[in-house]
């Protein structure tokens, strides 16, 4: 009886670990979960960037901006929609791609919303050369920020259509940060 209840435990015991350790290799990422999670977030990134520069044109509905720097806020939001189109394309075809996965700290979230707010506050209460150069200021900002996101996802991805692609909008973004410098000379 002993043995048999021995035998039975013993049984029970490694069924056990087998399920476990199934369920614990589902649950712990691979390599290649990671890198497409790191991916998926990096997109995230600058899917939501490219969203915001799209729109950036907009002010100048209500605020005034001379021809020049007009000019290049509207080329500006202009490729940006045209990416983030492109980027919706991408998607379409590839449902593992998200755009939904920045994982920001809940502390970086805040910052960034406080930095938003007041940034748009300054550019709603300011006008002239001040308007100009705040917005410019912006911009070249964003355009850093987007040119290199797109070179270090260039740099992660696999898919060649997508890489080319990254290449072009980093070189893109690269050179519309140029003209918004060379507009604040």
């Amino acid at each position: 009886m002993k043995r048999r209840t021995w035998v039975c435990g013993t049984l029970l015991v490694c069924a056990l670990a087998v399920t476990g350790c199934a369920t614990v290799q589902k649950v712990l990422p691979t390599a290649a979960w990671h890198q497409a999670r790191v991916r998926n977030e990096g997109y995230s990134l600058l899917y939501q960037l490219l969203s915001q520069d799209s729109d950036v044109a907009k002010i100048l509905i209500i605020k005034h901006a001379d021809s020049p720097v007009a000019d290049v806020i509207k080329e500006i939001a202009s490729t940006c929609g045209q990416a983030k189109k492109e980027l919706d394309l991408f998607h379409e075809k590839d449902r593992h791609l998200s755009f939904e996965m920045a994982n920001l700290p809940e502390f970086e979230q805040k910052t960034r919303a406080a930095i938003q707010s007041t940034v748009t506050k300054q550019l709603l209460f300011s006008s002239g050369k001040t308007f100009e150069n705040r917005l410019l200021l912006t911009q070249v900002e964003s355009m850093n920020y987007a040119a290199h996101l797109a070179k270090v996802l260039h740099e992660q991805e696999d898919n060649a259509n997508r890489k080319d692609f990254l290449a072009t909008l980093s070189e893109r973004c690269t050179t519309l940060h140029d003209k918004a410098i060379n507009l604040l000379k």
